[in-house]
């Protein structure tokens, strides 16, 4: 894989885990929200967030569109096929579904009759 140097700098190590991204646009800064698909029973983060302030430092916005550039080329690498694509992500919601539909039954199974 080649070198990602503004993602590694900002810390992102497990670019093989990357699923997607999001950037929001907040009132005073861009956020840069990294998600990543990890294996069950990790205790690593589902997803990492980056605040880029707004103000009169160009290098900030530079380094953010190096960052989403380095990811729109890491995820075009393995989402060539959009429907590979569209059912990696059905297969994520389902899980997080099942996830929470379990969490709930056992909360209400937890509660005095």
């Amino acid at each position: 894989m080649p070198a990602f140097t503004t993602l590694t700098a900002m810390g992102i190590e497990d670019l093989d885990q990357i699923s997607r991204f999001q950037v929001m646009e907040r009132d005073d800064h861009d956020e840069l929200k990294v998600c990543f698909q990890r294996p069950a029973g990790s205790c690593l983060p589902a997803s990492l967030k980056f605040r880029f302030p707004h103000g009169n430092n160009p290098e900030v916005q530079a380094t953010l569109h190096r960052a989403m550039d380095e990811l729109e080329q890491i995820l075009g690498q393995r989402n060539a096929d959009p429907r590979a694509a569209i059912l990696h992500n059905l297969e994520q919601f389902e899980r997080v579904m099942e996830a929470k539909m379990a969490e709930i039954k056992h909360r209400l199974a937890t509660l005095p009759a």
